[in-house]
Protein backbone atom coordinates (compact mmCIF):
# COMPACT_ATOMS: atom_id res chain seq x y z
CA UNK A 1 0.00 0.00 0.00
CA UNK A 2 1.22 3.21 -1.15
CA UNK A 3 1.94 6.27 1.37
CA UNK A 4 -0.77 8.27 -0.15
CA UNK A 5 -3.06 5.75 0.16
CA UNK A 6 -1.95 5.32 3.85
CA UNK A 7 -2.27 9.06 4.86
CA UNK A 8 -6.03 9.12 3.25
CA UNK A 9 -6.87 6.22 5.42
CA UNK A 10 -5.87 7.33 8.57
CA UNK A 11 -7.48 10.79 7.66
CA UNK A 12 -10.87 8.63 7.18
CA UNK A 13 -10.48 6.97 10.27
CA UNK A 14 -9.83 10.19 12.41
CA UNK A 15 -12.63 12.10 10.81
CA UNK A 16 -14.98 9.14 11.73
CA UNK A 17 -13.83 9.49 15.13
CA UNK A 18 -14.57 12.93 14.92
CA UNK A 19 -18.26 12.63 13.44
CA UNK A 20 -18.96 9.74 16.13
CA UNK A 21 -17.46 12.32 18.95
CA UNK A 22 -19.57 14.96 17.91
CA UNK A 23 -22.65 12.66 17.62
CA UNK A 24 -21.88 11.40 20.85
CA UNK A 25 -21.47 14.89 22.63
CA UNK A 26 -25.34 15.90 20.86
CA UNK A 27 -26.69 12.73 22.49
CA UNK A 28 -25.61 14.03 25.95
CA UNK A 29 -26.40 17.43 25.39
CA UNK A 30 -22.77 18.50 25.49
CA UNK A 31 -23.24 20.53 22.86
CA UNK A 32 -26.81 22.83 23.23
CA UNK A 33 -28.29 25.67 21.55
CA UNK A 34 -28.85 26.68 18.98
CA UNK A 35 -25.76 28.95 17.78
CA UNK A 36 -23.63 26.75 19.24
CA UNK A 37 -24.81 23.73 17.78
CA UNK A 38 -24.82 25.63 14.19
CA UNK A 39 -21.19 26.71 14.88
CA UNK A 40 -20.08 23.38 15.85
CA UNK A 41 -22.06 21.78 12.43
CA UNK A 42 -20.51 23.64 10.32
CA UNK A 43 -16.79 23.27 11.77
CA UNK A 44 -17.85 19.47 11.40
CA UNK A 45 -19.01 19.38 7.36
CA UNK A 46 -16.10 21.81 7.04
CA UNK A 47 -13.61 19.10 7.89
CA UNK A 48 -15.78 16.16 5.74
CA UNK A 49 -15.15 18.51 3.16
CA UNK A 50 -11.81 19.01 3.30
CA UNK A 51 -11.17 15.02 3.92
CA UNK A 52 -13.86 13.89 1.32
CA UNK A 53 -12.36 11.98 -1.62
CA UNK A 54 -15.06 12.30 -4.37
CA UNK A 55 -14.87 12.81 -8.57
CA UNK A 56 -18.15 13.82 -9.36
CA UNK A 57 -20.28 16.40 -7.33
CA UNK A 58 -22.88 14.02 -6.52
CA UNK A 59 -20.39 11.90 -4.56
CA UNK A 60 -20.17 15.23 -2.41
CA UNK A 61 -23.41 16.10 -1.98
CA UNK A 62 -24.30 12.01 -1.07
CA UNK A 63 -21.17 12.19 1.39
CA UNK A 64 -22.74 15.25 3.32
CA UNK A 65 -26.07 14.16 3.53
CA UNK A 66 -25.19 10.72 4.85
CA UNK A 67 -23.35 12.85 7.61
CA UNK A 68 -26.09 15.44 7.75
CA UNK A 69 -28.75 12.08 8.24
CA UNK A 70 -26.55 11.00 11.63
CA UNK A 71 -26.18 14.29 13.05
CA UNK A 72 -29.61 14.65 12.61
CA UNK A 73 -30.77 11.77 14.22
CA UNK A 74 -28.30 12.17 17.13
CA UNK A 75 -31.31 15.33 18.36
CA UNK A 76 -33.92 15.44 15.35
CA UNK A 77 -35.15 18.21 17.86
CA UNK A 78 -32.56 20.46 17.49
CA UNK A 79 -33.31 22.27 14.00
CA UNK A 80 -30.27 24.42 13.70
CA UNK A 81 -27.90 21.28 12.88
CA UNK A 82 -30.11 20.65 10.15
CA UNK A 83 -30.07 24.09 8.25
CA UNK A 84 -26.99 24.10 8.33
CA UNK A 85 -26.12 20.68 6.67
CA UNK A 86 -28.91 22.26 4.05
CA UNK A 87 -27.15 25.43 3.76
CA UNK A 88 -24.24 23.63 2.81
CA UNK A 89 -25.89 21.49 0.33
CA UNK A 90 -27.19 24.69 -1.10
CA UNK A 91 -24.06 26.22 -1.47
CA UNK A 92 -22.18 23.19 -3.19
CA UNK A 93 -24.73 23.33 -5.88
CA UNK A 94 -24.29 26.89 -5.97
CA UNK A 95 -20.58 26.62 -6.66
CA UNK A 96 -21.85 23.72 -9.40
CA UNK A 97 -24.00 25.77 -11.02
CA UNK A 98 -21.96 28.66 -11.19
CA UNK A 99 -19.02 26.93 -12.75
CA UNK A 100 -21.31 24.98 -15.61
CA UNK A 101 -22.26 28.17 -16.36
CA UNK A 102 -19.01 29.61 -16.78
CA UNK A 103 -17.28 26.28 -18.84
CA UNK A 104 -20.43 26.87 -20.91
CA UNK A 105 -19.05 29.52 -22.71
CA UNK A 106 -20.03 33.33 -24.36
CA UNK A 107 -21.59 31.59 -27.54
CA UNK A 108 -23.81 30.31 -25.49
CA UNK A 109 -25.41 33.22 -23.17
CA UNK A 110 -28.76 33.42 -25.19
CA UNK A 111 -29.28 29.63 -24.39
CA UNK A 112 -28.23 29.96 -21.24
CA UNK A 113 -30.95 32.82 -20.42
CA UNK A 114 -33.83 31.12 -22.44
CA UNK A 115 -33.01 28.09 -20.59
CA UNK A 116 -32.78 29.82 -17.01
CA UNK A 117 -36.60 31.75 -17.81
CA UNK A 118 -38.06 28.34 -18.64
CA UNK A 119 -36.37 26.55 -15.47
CA UNK A 120 -38.50 29.04 -13.34
CA UNK A 121 -41.41 26.88 -14.34
CA UNK A 122 -39.45 23.83 -13.76
CA UNK A 123 -38.65 21.14 -10.82
CA UNK A 124 -35.02 20.62 -10.08
CA UNK A 125 -33.95 17.12 -10.31
CA UNK A 126 -31.21 15.32 -9.30
CA UNK A 127 -29.72 14.88 -12.67
CA UNK A 128 -29.39 18.70 -13.16
CA UNK A 129 -25.58 18.62 -11.51
CA UNK A 130 -24.62 15.63 -13.36
CA UNK A 131 -24.13 17.18 -17.45
CA UNK A 132 -20.77 19.88 -16.33
CA UNK A 133 -17.77 18.18 -17.57
CA UNK A 134 -15.29 19.81 -15.14
CA UNK A 135 -16.76 19.68 -11.85
CA UNK A 136 -14.04 17.90 -9.92
CA UNK A 137 -12.61 18.83 -6.30
CA UNK A 138 -9.78 20.62 -8.14
CA UNK A 139 -12.43 23.27 -9.75
CA UNK A 140 -14.67 23.53 -6.51
CA UNK A 141 -13.31 22.22 -3.18
CA UNK A 142 -11.50 25.31 -2.46
CA UNK A 143 -14.39 27.59 -3.43
CA UNK A 144 -16.71 25.53 -1.50
CA UNK A 145 -14.28 25.72 1.89
CA UNK A 146 -14.61 29.38 1.66
CA UNK A 147 -17.86 28.87 1.31
CA UNK A 148 -18.28 26.96 4.64
CA UNK A 149 -15.53 29.27 6.31
CA UNK A 150 -17.58 32.38 5.37
CA UNK A 151 -20.91 30.91 7.14
CA UNK A 152 -19.31 30.50 10.58
CA UNK A 153 -18.52 33.99 10.11
CA UNK A 154 -21.84 34.68 9.55
CA UNK A 155 -22.88 32.73 12.93
CA UNK A 156 -19.81 34.10 14.83
CA UNK A 157 -21.68 37.63 14.27
CA UNK A 158 -25.36 37.02 13.85
CA UNK A 159 -25.98 38.34 17.02
CA UNK A 160 -23.97 41.55 16.78
CA UNK A 161 -25.82 42.24 13.40
CA UNK A 162 -29.00 41.73 14.97
CA UNK A 163 -28.11 43.49 18.39
CA UNK A 164 -26.99 46.71 15.80
CA UNK A 165 -30.71 47.10 15.14
CA UNK A 166 -32.01 47.70 18.71
CA UNK A 167 -31.59 51.61 18.71
CA UNK A 168 -34.20 51.34 15.93
CA UNK A 169 -36.45 49.39 17.87
CA UNK A 170 -36.91 50.28 21.51
CA UNK A 171 -38.49 54.13 22.02
CA UNK A 172 -36.96 55.98 25.70
CA UNK A 173 -38.87 55.06 28.40
CA UNK A 174 -40.47 52.15 26.87
CA UNK A 175 -41.46 49.30 28.77
CA UNK A 176 -40.04 46.15 27.21
CA UNK A 177 -41.17 42.39 27.91
CA UNK A 178 -38.93 39.17 27.31
CA UNK A 179 -39.92 35.68 28.13
CA UNK A 180 -36.78 33.98 26.35
CA UNK A 181 -34.20 34.45 29.48
CA UNK A 182 -32.12 31.78 27.83
CA UNK A 183 -31.58 33.69 24.44
CA UNK A 184 -28.14 35.60 24.20
CA UNK A 185 -29.37 37.28 20.90
CA UNK A 186 -32.02 39.19 23.14
CA UNK A 187 -29.79 40.24 25.35
CA UNK A 188 -27.26 41.95 23.20
CA UNK A 189 -30.20 43.48 21.73
CA UNK A 190 -31.10 44.99 24.84
CA UNK A 191 -27.65 45.98 26.16
CA UNK A 192 -27.09 47.66 22.76
CA UNK A 193 -29.82 49.78 22.53
CA UNK A 194 -29.33 50.79 26.13
CA UNK A 195 -26.74 52.23 25.16
CA UNK A 196 -28.87 55.47 24.22
CA UNK A 197 -31.93 54.36 25.05
CA UNK A 198 -33.81 54.71 27.90
CA UNK A 199 -36.17 51.64 28.90
CA UNK A 200 -37.55 48.82 31.64
CA UNK A 201 -37.32 45.24 31.12
CA UNK A 202 -39.94 42.77 32.63
CA UNK A 203 -38.87 39.24 32.06
CA UNK A 204 -41.24 36.41 32.84
CA UNK A 205 -39.81 33.91 34.61
CA UNK A 206 -40.75 30.87 32.38
CA UNK A 207 -41.73 28.06 35.80
CA UNK A 208 -40.14 25.49 35.81
CA UNK A 209 -37.15 25.16 34.46
CA UNK A 210 -35.87 28.86 33.09
CA UNK A 211 -36.03 30.55 37.10
CA UNK A 212 -32.60 30.54 37.46
CA UNK A 213 -31.61 31.99 34.04
CA UNK A 214 -34.34 34.85 33.99
CA UNK A 215 -32.57 36.02 37.77
CA UNK A 216 -29.19 35.45 35.71
CA UNK A 217 -30.85 37.30 32.67
CA UNK A 218 -32.27 40.22 35.02
CA UNK A 219 -28.68 40.60 36.83
CA UNK A 220 -26.81 41.39 33.68
CA UNK A 221 -29.27 44.33 32.12
CA UNK A 222 -29.21 45.36 35.49
CA UNK A 223 -25.02 45.46 35.36
CA UNK A 224 -25.73 47.46 32.47
CA UNK A 225 -27.87 50.08 34.17
CA UNK A 226 -31.05 48.78 32.56
CA UNK A 227 -33.78 48.91 35.11
CA UNK A 228 -34.84 45.48 35.08
CA UNK A 229 -37.68 42.82 37.36
CA UNK A 230 -38.33 39.42 36.88
CA UNK A 231 -42.27 38.52 37.33
CA UNK A 232 -43.97 35.38 37.26
CA UNK A 233 -45.74 33.97 33.88
CA UNK A 234 -49.20 34.47 35.76
CA UNK A 235 -48.87 38.26 35.84
CA UNK A 236 -48.58 38.38 32.38
CA UNK A 237 -51.61 39.04 31.16
CA UNK A 238 -52.73 42.21 33.90
CA UNK A 239 -49.13 43.96 33.11
CA UNK A 240 -49.77 43.21 29.30
CA UNK A 241 -51.34 47.23 29.08
CA UNK A 242 -48.40 48.85 30.83
CA UNK A 243 -45.69 47.29 27.39
CA UNK A 244 -44.69 49.44 24.47
CA UNK A 245 -42.77 45.66 22.82
CA UNK A 246 -42.51 41.94 23.56
CA UNK A 247 -39.18 41.12 22.32
CA UNK A 248 -38.82 37.10 22.29
CA UNK A 249 -35.20 35.01 20.99
CA UNK A 250 -36.34 31.81 18.98
CA UNK A 251 -34.70 28.29 19.05
CA UNK A 252 -36.17 28.15 14.97
CA UNK A 253 -38.30 29.49 12.36
CA UNK A 254 -40.71 27.51 10.22
CA UNK A 255 -41.13 28.09 6.92
CA UNK A 256 -44.88 29.60 7.61
CA UNK A 257 -43.38 32.08 9.83
CA UNK A 258 -44.17 30.20 13.06
CA UNK A 259 -41.67 29.60 15.48
CA UNK A 260 -40.37 27.54 18.10
CA UNK A 261 -39.33 29.61 21.64
CA UNK A 262 -39.52 28.85 25.47
CA UNK A 263 -42.05 27.61 26.62
CA UNK A 264 -45.26 29.93 27.72
CA UNK A 265 -44.05 32.34 25.05
CA UNK A 266 -47.67 31.55 22.75
CA UNK A 267 -49.34 32.64 26.20
CA UNK A 268 -47.43 36.00 26.07
CA UNK A 269 -47.92 36.37 22.66
CA UNK A 270 -52.27 35.91 23.10
CA UNK A 271 -51.67 38.04 25.92
CA UNK A 272 -49.74 40.97 23.62
CA UNK A 273 -52.36 39.88 20.41
CA UNK A 274 -55.36 40.63 22.65
CA UNK A 275 -53.78 44.26 23.72
CA UNK A 276 -52.41 45.29 20.55
CA UNK A 277 -48.67 44.91 21.63
CA UNK A 278 -46.15 44.36 18.93
CA UNK A 279 -44.03 41.13 18.98
CA UNK A 280 -40.41 41.21 17.55
CA UNK A 281 -38.49 38.32 17.17
CA UNK A 282 -34.98 38.13 17.07
CA UNK A 283 -33.33 35.45 15.20
CA UNK A 284 -30.47 34.69 13.00
CA UNK A 285 -31.30 33.17 9.37
CA UNK A 286 -29.71 29.97 10.21
CA UNK A 287 -32.61 29.49 12.69
CA UNK A 288 -34.84 29.51 9.51
CA UNK A 289 -36.09 25.46 8.79
CA UNK A 290 -38.00 24.60 5.41
CA UNK A 291 -39.62 22.69 7.69
CA UNK A 292 -43.38 23.28 7.86
CA UNK A 293 -45.26 22.44 11.53
CA UNK A 294 -47.53 19.76 10.62
CA UNK A 295 -47.35 17.98 13.35
CA UNK A 296 -46.86 20.55 16.53
CA UNK A 297 -46.65 17.90 19.16
CA UNK A 298 -43.65 16.14 17.70
CA UNK A 299 -41.53 19.33 17.55
CA UNK A 300 -41.64 20.43 21.00
CA UNK A 301 -39.60 18.45 23.60
CA UNK A 302 -40.83 17.52 27.28
CA UNK A 303 -38.79 18.17 30.22
CA UNK A 304 -38.28 17.03 33.67
CA UNK A 305 -41.82 16.97 35.27
CA UNK A 306 -40.36 16.66 38.36
CA UNK A 307 -39.78 20.10 38.30
CA UNK A 308 -43.40 20.60 37.92
CA UNK A 309 -45.30 17.92 40.64
CA UNK A 310 -41.92 17.10 43.36
CA UNK A 311 -42.21 12.76 42.85
CA UNK A 312 -42.24 12.85 47.12
CA UNK A 313 -45.86 13.75 46.33
CA UNK A 314 -46.55 10.29 45.76
CA UNK A 315 -50.26 9.82 46.28
CA UNK A 316 -50.98 13.00 44.01
CA UNK A 317 -48.36 12.22 41.17
CA UNK A 318 -50.62 9.02 40.82
CA UNK A 319 -53.95 10.57 40.13
CA UNK A 320 -52.76 13.41 37.64
CA UNK A 321 -51.07 13.83 34.19
CA UNK A 322 -48.23 15.92 34.14
CA UNK A 323 -46.69 17.56 31.73
CA UNK A 324 -43.42 19.89 31.08
CA UNK A 325 -42.72 21.13 27.55
CA UNK A 326 -39.65 23.13 26.77
CA UNK A 327 -41.02 25.07 23.99
CA UNK A 328 -43.60 26.56 22.72
CA UNK A 329 -45.20 26.34 18.80
CA UNK A 330 -46.53 30.44 17.87
CA UNK A 331 -48.39 30.89 14.92
CA UNK A 332 -47.01 33.22 12.48
CA UNK A 333 -50.29 35.86 12.73
CA UNK A 334 -48.83 36.79 16.77
CA UNK A 335 -45.76 37.58 15.48
CA UNK A 336 -45.07 41.27 14.40
CA UNK A 337 -42.21 41.09 12.52
CA UNK A 338 -38.84 39.19 12.59
CA UNK A 339 -35.13 41.05 12.98
CA UNK A 340 -32.56 38.69 11.56
CA UNK A 341 -28.83 39.77 11.10
CA UNK A 342 -29.95 40.64 7.25
CA UNK A 343 -32.46 42.88 8.00
CA UNK A 344 -36.70 42.78 9.12
CA UNK A 345 -39.48 40.98 7.73
CA UNK A 346 -42.38 39.91 8.16
CA UNK A 347 -43.75 36.65 8.80
CA UNK A 348 -45.41 36.06 5.51
CA UNK A 349 -41.90 36.92 3.82
CA UNK A 350 -40.04 34.38 5.77
CA UNK A 351 -40.90 31.36 2.84
CA UNK A 352 -38.91 33.52 0.73
CA UNK A 353 -36.07 33.65 2.88
CA UNK A 354 -36.05 29.66 2.85
CA UNK A 355 -36.13 29.29 -0.61
CA UNK A 356 -33.05 31.62 -0.93
CA UNK A 357 -31.06 29.96 1.51
CA UNK A 358 -32.16 26.28 0.64
CA UNK A 359 -32.79 23.87 -1.77
CA UNK A 360 -35.51 22.14 -2.39
CA UNK A 361 -34.50 18.84 -3.50
CA UNK A 362 -32.58 19.03 0.20
CA UNK A 363 -35.63 19.73 2.36
CA UNK A 364 -35.30 15.97 3.41
CA UNK A 365 -31.86 14.58 3.77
Amino acid sequence: MSSSSTQQNSRDKDLNVYIETFIAQMKRRQIKGSQDVAQATAQLLLRVVSAARWTHIEQLITQIKVVGRKIQRAQPRELACGNIVRRVLALIREEAEDTRESDSGDGENNSLLLTSMFSLLTTETESDLASPKKLNKKDLKPYIIEGIQELIDELRNSAESIAGKGVDMIHENEIILTATPNSNTVLKFLLRAAQKRKFTVLIAEVFPNDIELAHNFALKLAQAGIEATVITDAMVYSIMSRVGKVILGTCAVMANGGLLATAGAEMICQCAHVHRTPVVVCTGIYKLSPMYPFDIEDLIEVGDTGKVLDYKDGNLVEKVTVVDPLYDYVPPELVGIYITNTGGFAPSFIYRLVLDNYRQLDDVL
